[in-house]
């Protein structure tokens, strides 16, 4: 295989953007076809981007084309669904965050890719940022044992939860044929499940899973969802398997144009602090002979996703971010949001 012959299900705002775009521009892949709901779009997408197959249905896409795999990047609703038609006809998956609205379809998903021998993975461009790079390996070879995690994201996020997603098309500046999302894509619970937990919350909990390997164990929630139909406010606890305890926090009631990542991990020989927000950030690891600081590029280009999948495919990289961190976060925030509905902690292997 001199290509990854690839779909792109789902070419709204960040499946264009994230996905699509970059793909088109990709020497080792060749994308076959695109999807939307409405026929008209997949049309304009494709001739867009030189497409020469575009669908409205995911079950004649899949049927019709020769493929190697998909990218979903459709509404969380519908996740699942789609990603497992294309697991069950043989291909590999890279599905965008929230990965699935429930554990039980996450846990689905991997059974079959594991049993297939198909790589699936949840797109995560904060995990391609160099300092993050280098902080896993710091976190792995000097921290010891980890005892506790702090984190918090924020940024304002609230228009989108009311239904106002027009000030999304500056972001689409010199993207040909992009669009911004429907109102209801980030505001109806139907369609996006929650809010700052799975759009928000999901890449502090994939960051920390993947620099530090942990597995969840136990979580605690509470939410607000201020005057929208979903979360907006969330603090999260997370017991993990051993005795490291985490706490999240993510706000989309930020300020207009502030933003904050700020994460901190406790071993027993040293600590690893990452923060980034408007006035700058610094990346350090401290120990009893004092701070250093870690080295690396603060950028998530989003184009790193799908170009590491497809050399995944061809043998030419790791798969960045592999199906048991994709699992393991949905089991963190389906637990996080039941346990916010009931009031109770949540053992992760019980849902």
């Amino acid at each position: 295989m001199s290509k990854v012959r690839i779909a792109v299900i789902g070419v709204g705002w960040w499946g264009t953007y994230g996905h699509l775009a970059p793909l088109s521009e990709d020497p080792l892949a060749e994308v076959v076809a695109v999807h939307s709901r409405t026929l008209a779009k997949a049309q304009k997408q494709a001739e867009h981007y030189g497409v020469p197959r575009y669908y409205d249905d995911v079950d004649q896409l899949l049927d019709e084309c020769e493929l190697d795999a998909v990218v979903v990047a459709t509404t969380p609703n519908v996740h699942y669904e789609q990603a497992r038609k294309a697991l069950e006809r043989g291909l590999h998956a890279l599905v965008e965050k929230p990965f699935t609205l429930s554990v039980e379809h996450a846990r689905d998903l991997a059974r079959i890719a594991e049993e297939r021998d198909l790589l699936l993975s949840v797109a995560h461009p904060y995990l391609f940022n160099g300092t993050l790079g280098r902080a896993r390996e710091i976190i792995r070879e000097r921290l010891g044992p980890i005892v506790a995690i702090n984190a918090v994201f924020g940024q304002r996020v609230l228009d989108l939860y009311r239904g106002d997603t027009s000030w999304l098309q500056d972001r689409g500046e010199g993207t040909p044929g992009f669009q911004a999302p429907n109102s209801t894509s980030y505001s109806d619970p139907a369609i996006v499940g929650g809010g700052e937990g799975h759009t928000q919350a999901s890449h502090l909990v994939g960051s920390v899973l993947w620099l530090t390997g942990l597995r969840p164990r136990e979580v605690f929630a509470y939410m607000d969802n201020a005057d929208t139909r979903v979360d907006v406010v969330d603090a999260v606890t997370v017991r993990f398997q051993g005795s490291a305890v985490g706490t999240w926090m993510a706000n989309g009631y930020m300020p207009p144009r502030t933003h904050t990542y700020d994460l901190s991990i406790y071993g027993q020989d040293g600590i690893v602090r990452i923060s980034w927000d408007n006035a700058g950030g610094r990346a350090a690891l401290l120990t009893e002979d004092g701070p250093e600081e870690i080295d690396g590029s603060r950028s998530a280009p989003a184009a790193e996703v799908p170009r590491n999948f497809v050399r995944a495919i061809l043998g030419q990289e790791e798969l960045r971010v592999p199906a048991q961190i994709a699992v393991d976060e949905v089991a963190i925030l389906d637990a996080a949001y039941r346990s916010a509905e009931q009031g109770i902690a949540i053992a992760t292997d019980e849902i």
